[in-house]
């Protein structure tokens, strides 16, 4: 999965590390000798931490956005799959729209019909050979 995949980024981590995390300590040490009352500390660091949560919200949201849009140019391919006399064959007989006897004669006409043209595309069609 490359970097741009990712939820969390190098870049975003680095980030949070360099100035999130030293924020905070600073911030803790600033309470802990008593420069700051506590409900001050905590709200920085609740300031801190919310803004890199909602980077990482901001991220996902757009990962999932771009995910979707792959997946709906992705799903061209389904609509081949309704194309397939096979496969609506198939479907047909699931509805039980097709009796199982009517169901196996067309199948075996489709894939009759299928091999013969996959024999002429190829040029090794069989052919019966002449007495001689």
């Amino acid at each position: 999965m490359s970097d741009s995949e990712r939820l969390v980024t190098g870049t975003m981590l680095g980030l949070f590390l360099a100035f999130g995390v030293d924020t905070i300590l600073i911030v803790a040490v600033l309470w802990y000798v008593g420069s700051i009352p506590g409900p001050t500390a905590g709200r920085i660091s609740v300031a801190v931490l919310s803004a890199f949560l909602l980077w990482i919200a901001v991220r996902w949201n757009r990962l999932r956005r771009t995910r979707g849009t792959d997946a709906t140019e992705n799903a061209g391919t389904d609509t081949d799959a309704e194309d397939d006399p096979v496969e609506r064959l198939k479907r047909r007989y699931a509805e039980g729209e097709v009796s199982d006897e009517e169901f196996e004669r067309r199948l075996d006409r489709l894939l009759d019909a299928d091999s013969r043209l996959d024999a002429d595309a190829t040029g090794t069609a069989t052919r019966e050979r002449e007495p001689e």
